[in-house]
Formats: C-alpha cells, structure tokens, sequence
C-alpha cells in the first residue's frame, strides 16, 4: 500500500510540472513596437478614410466594433473575426452584429493598415500564435462632415455626444426611479426636411419606461433640428440615437 501511495504521488508531481511546462506566460504581440490601443486608433481612422473615399453614409454603419485577429508567429494578421452577441465563448461581447457595411469598411481597413507587428512570445522566446480582441469606435462624425458640406445638425452642431446629453437630461434617469435599470437605448428617427422628427423603430433598450422618456425626449427636439441638404435641398434624414444608461444604485 505504501508503494502503491508513493507511486500516485510521484505521477501527481510529475503531472503538475508538466502544466507548469506548458502554461507558460505569454507576451502579447505589439504594433510597431507599441500597445495595442495604438493600433486601434489607427484602424478606426483608417475605417474613416475609406468610408469617405468610398462614399458609404455615415448613418450605414455601425458606432462600435468588435473584431479578433489572429496573429501568427511571424506577425502576420491571419484571420479577422467579427464578435457580437451571437459567438460564444470569449467572442461573445455584448454588442449586436454590426451591418455589411460596416464589415466592408472594416476588413478594407484592415488590409490597407502600415506597420509591424511582432508576434506573442513565451517566456521561453519561442514565438506563438495570438488572438488580440479589439473593441473602438468607428469616427462616424468625421465621415459625415466630410462626405457632407451640409450635414445633419442638432442646435448648431453634428449629432453626437452633445444629443446624448441633451436628451439624458430629459429622461428624468436616476438610479433611484430605475433602481434595476440600466443599459444600453438605442432607437432610429428620421429628421423630416421640414425638421419635424419621426420615430422609426426601437432597436434596443433594456427597459419599457426607460424607453418611453427617450422617445419623449426624441420628440421634444423638434425645431432644434436643421437638416441635411443636398445642392441646397433639405433631406430626410435617418440617425440613430445611442446612448448607455448606467445604473450606480449599487455605488
């Protein structure tokens, strides 16, 4: 029983020292001898340069993009993934799938990108393949200002943080009238060429009521609005609210 004892011993060591061997620490792979975020930044701009040349609207595209890029152990990009709500596993995040332009706008981006990349190492040296996740913004303010002399303006202004703002101010949100709420709205209306609003469609939201003080708010904007023009022309105009509510009820 003894021998039996000291057997089940020496392979139990025998076995942890190979998971040591083969878990070793990993490096991950650098842009041009930088961190990823650097990369990322170029890439987003990147994708902003091509919407342009190309002439894709601004309001075809998707805000935020999550993409994984296989880097091998010459530091080449082997393969790009796109990851949404719909993976599973580590490529699930919690975005929905963006639009085939926005993939489009993306992978020709991501073929034209300048640089280097040095491959992911072991603590050994030896160079390995890596997966490197990335979740940016697309610039779709730019894209519009610049495919557009006359763009879609909110008090003066593109679209963007300022309209968040404007319309959380007027939900009436806080962590105590929503104390299990808190999420991510977004909802599509049309700026008419007369500059009324028109709400099209509810694309997400976490909460009924959350989601009818955003609709109200929407509403309310009407006469701030100055539309889009085409060779002098005002247009009816889709744009997209998007904002994330966060519940700090906990805090």
């Amino acid at each position: 029983m003894k021998i039996k004892a000291l057997h089940i011993v020496v392979l139990c060591c025998l076995t942890l020292g190979g998971t040591r061997v083969f878990a070793q620490h990993v490096t991950p792979p650098r842009f041009d001898g930088a961190v990823v975020k650097v990369y990322m930044a170029r890439l987003a701009a990147m994708a902003g340069d091509v919407a342009v040349e190309e002439r894709i609207p601004a309001d075809s595209l998707s805000a935020e993009v999550a993409v994984a890029l296989r880097i091998d152990t010459l530091g080449r990009v082997v393969e790009l993934r796109f990851l949404d709500n719909t993976c599973e596993g580590r490529d699930r995040v919690d975005l929905e799938p963006v639009t085939p332009r926005t993939r489009q706008v993306v992978e020709r981006a991501v073929g034209r990108m300048t640089g280097t990349w040095s491959p992911a190492r072991r603590a050994d040296g030896l160079a390995v393949n890596y997966v490197q996740r990335l979740w940016f913004h697309l610039p779709l303010q730019r894209i519009e200002e610049q495919m557009n002399p006359d763009p879609l303006l909110f008090m003066g202004e593109v679209p963007g943080e300022n309209f968040f703002r404007w319309v959380a101010d007027r939900t009436g949100y806080h962590s105590y009238r929503f104390p299990t709420t808190g999420g991510r709205v977004h909802i599509r209306f049309y700026v008419e060429a007369d500059g009324r609003v028109t709400i099209d469609k509810v694309l997400r939201s976490p909460d009924e009521r959350l989601t009818k003080r955003v609709i109200r708010a929407i509403r309310s904007s009407e006469g701030k609005w100055t539309p889009r023009k085409v060779d002098g022309v005002p247009q009816r105009t889709a744009y997209t609210f998007r904002g994330n509510f966060i519940n700090d009820s906990s805090n």
